[in-house]
């Protein structure tokens, strides 16, 4: 199983993404995310591959001319090229059975609502990394589940 690792640029709660990190790691399933510098999704990553976690794939836009990629880190696992940024939501999707977001933010957003048209799959949110629900209108359209961190690993199996 792959899991989609989706979350704000902003780092914070790194005690909470550190024991998420772990139970994935300790699950044995791999992960798929565009590490950002700085970001959750870098800091997952790095928290992961220290719990000797089975494998990192990264979502990177290799040929993207207009915005470029220098903010990515390259350094985590196997690099699957996803052409520009506009196609960056729709490759993370094909390649991930399940999300996981530890947080909202406009490109998570984004992640999230193209798991209705890609390989429509499980999405994750951790209520610790959250202040509220998304909108029910939304709701009808995904398959979103509010999960408690205690209660990931049960979800995951």
């Amino acid at each position: 199983m792959r899991i989609g690792i989706i979350g704000p640029s902003k780092l914070r709660e790194k005690d909470k993404i550190s024991r998420i990190a772990k139970i994935v790691a300790n699950l044995g399933k791999e992960i798929v995310l565009t590490p950002d510098k700085g970001s959750s999704s870098e800091f997952f990553a790095q928290e992961y591959l220290a719990n000797k976690g089975k494998k990192v794939f990264e979502i990177v836009p290799l040929d993207d001319k207009e915005f470029g990629y220098d903010w990515v880190n390259l350094d985590l696992g196997e690099k699957i090229n996803c052409g520009s940024w506009r196609n960056q939501p729709e490759k993370l999707n094909e390649e991930s059975d399940v999300l996981l977001c530890l947080g909202y933010s406009t490109g998570g957003m984004i992640e999230i609502c193209y798991s209705k048209w890609f390989k429509k799959k499980p999405v994750y949110i951790i209520n610790e990394f959250i202040e509220d629900k998304l909108p029910k209108e939304l709701e009808e359209s995904l398959d979103l589940k509010y999960i408690s961190i205690e209660d990931l690993e049960k979800e995951l199996k």
